[in-house]
């Protein structure tokens, strides 16, 4: 019996997917993907978040926290030092009356009185036997400096220059008891006897502590024949912060400066701040001056050899501190724990044999 001959062999025909929605398809994949890792979303676990949802939750807390203005803390800082040297930027508004021990006084140009001798056309010494009182009027920078002694008491001297401002010129004023005083607009020294306690204090708008050899205007010698640098002998600063809501202030840092450091206060060149505190000198001193100051500033700049930093503080160092905070992170890290004993007991179920 004859045979059919066979037919063409049958195909199986697929249809073919358009490259669009292959696109679409995977983006959609990809995107319930990212969902799920974040937030266990759309495989029934919303709203259990996930471990790595609080882990960017973490970092997104930290960031913000970084960020927020210190002013909502009300930072300040305290610095305290000794010195052989200090520099003054006085507020112009302000005046300033500062009673100095016995010395003599060097000016430029001043009219001519009292204890005042003229020596040259533009050298005015006058010498007090007394305690004065100089009046500062329209700012000016003034500069504190140990002086060489062979008394067992300190001398220091002081050099008053005026500022660059034709609208408002400085002005300083020597007075000494009722008499007449002596005004000058122009550069103004003094040289101090030996004095056994003197302090005075202070209000200005930038501050620098000690010096560098190469910038010292009043070098002098020193020992064995070899210039003197007056510099910062020690020194710290400390930075507090205010509780949110409370008057409770509390310490968030502490820094030591090191031997021959330059601090400048404020930090940034161009700024300028209110800075308090007090001046003193005495017998005990180890021939330094004792400075304290405060500010609501929340840095200091400090120069070194080949180097410069800030010290400042963030708002993360201030914020950790606080008791809410720390049960915040406990909080967290707990749900951390658990996102990720939950996430281990479902990815054991999907493994195991149904």
């Amino acid at each position: 019996m004859p045979q059919d001959a066979p037919g063409p062999a049958a195909t199986d025909t697929q249809p073919v997917t358009p490259p669009s929605v292959r696109i679409r398809d995977s983006a959609v994949a990809t995107l319930k993907g990212i969902l799920f890792a974040l937030c266990g979303w759309p495989r029934g676990h919303w709203p259990i978040p996930t471990v790595t949802s609080l882990l960017i939750l973490a970092v997104l807390l930290v960031v913000t926290v970084e960020l927020l203005p210190k002013r909502l803390s009300d930072v300040t800082l305290t610095v305290r030092s000794r010195t052989e040297v200090l520099e003054l930027e006085l507020q112009p508004e302000r005046t300033y009356v500062w009673w100095l021990p016995p010395g003599s006084y060097s000016l430029l140009t001043a009219q001519t009185a009292g204890a005042c001798e003229q020596r040259k056309a533009l050298d005015v010494v006058c010498a007090y036997a007394e305690p004065t009182a100089v009046t500062i009027r329209h700012g000016g920078t003034v500069r504190f400096e140990v002086l060489p002694s062979d008394s067992p008491q300190p001398r220091f001297g002081v050099a008053l220059t005026p500022r660059a401002d034709a609208t408002a010129p400085s002005s300083f004023e020597i007075r000494r008891g009722d008499g007449t005083p002596v005004q000058t607009t122009d550069l103004l020294t003094f040289e101090s006897q030996p004095v056994e306690h003197w302090r005075i204090p202070l209000i200005a708008r930038r501050v620098q502590i000690g010096e560098f050899l190469s910038e010292s205007v009043g070098v002098g010698d020193g020992l064995g024949g070899l210039p003197h640098e007056p510099i910062m002998t020690e020194g710290d600063v400390r930075m507090f912060a205010r509780s949110f809501g409370s008057l409770e202030r509390y310490q968030v840092k502490e820094e030591r400066f090191d031997p021959a450091d330059v601090v400048q206060i404020p930090a940034e060149p161009g700024r300028d701040g209110l800075l308090l505190g007090l001046l003193s000198l005495d017998g005990d001193s180890q021939n330094a001056f004792a400075l304290t100051l405060h500010t609501d500033l929340a840095e200091v700049f400090v120069r070194r050899l080949g180097a410069a930093h800030k010290i400042g503080v963030s708002m993360w160092s201030i914020l950790s501190q606080l008791p809410i905070w720390l049960a915040l992170w406990v909080i967290l890290v707990s749900l951390i724990v658990v996102a990720n004993y939950h996430a281990a007991r479902l990815s054991g179920l999907q493994k195991a044999p149904s």
